[in-house]
């Protein structure tokens, strides 16, 4: 997670630097460790290459939230993110999610993109998380 948030640098304001909020670290050791988190890692050649998590959304109305989908650089454009997010919806759709929800840095171009071509569409204003704008996105899981 942390490699995949030090790639923000490259939108990311000049003095923004990575950072995690007071108790971030203990709010995802306890997501992990929920038996209702769902968690991937996609590993070539014995190394850790991307993953991907969800845990139930904090906001009425039962969506699967998707937490996190980092691809390192190396692997970028190899498929791994495609793979990671249909695996995701399997998984949502199998724990009898209809809905999905995530956000994004305002600034990754590229993860929007990516989202948006598979069906993921802006449903809120934007809103700010580690120092950062963020887009609120939706989308059918089935």
């Amino acid at each position: 997670m942390q490699l995949g948030i030090e790639t923000y640098r490259a939108f990311a304001p000049g003095t923004w630097a990575p950072h995690a909020p007071p108790g971030h670290l203990e709010m995802l050791t306890e997501r992990l460790r929920s038996r209702f988190t769902w968690a991937l890692l996609a590993e070539i050649a014995g190394e850790p290459a991307a993953h991907t998590l969800f845990v139930p959304d904090w906001q009425p109305g039962g969506a699967a939230y998707l937490m996190q989908l980092f691809v390192r650089p190396a692997w970028w454009g190899s498929g791994l993110a495609a793979d990671l997010h249909d695996a995701f919806l399997a998984e949502a759709a199998a724990r009898g999610y209809r809905t999905a929800r995530l956000h994004t840095p305002a600034g990754h171009a590229r993860a929007r993109r990516f989202y948006e071509r598979r069906g993921w569409r802006v449903s809120g204003p934007p809103e700010t998380w580690i120092d950062l704008p963020v887009i609120a996105y939706r989308r059918a899981v089935a």
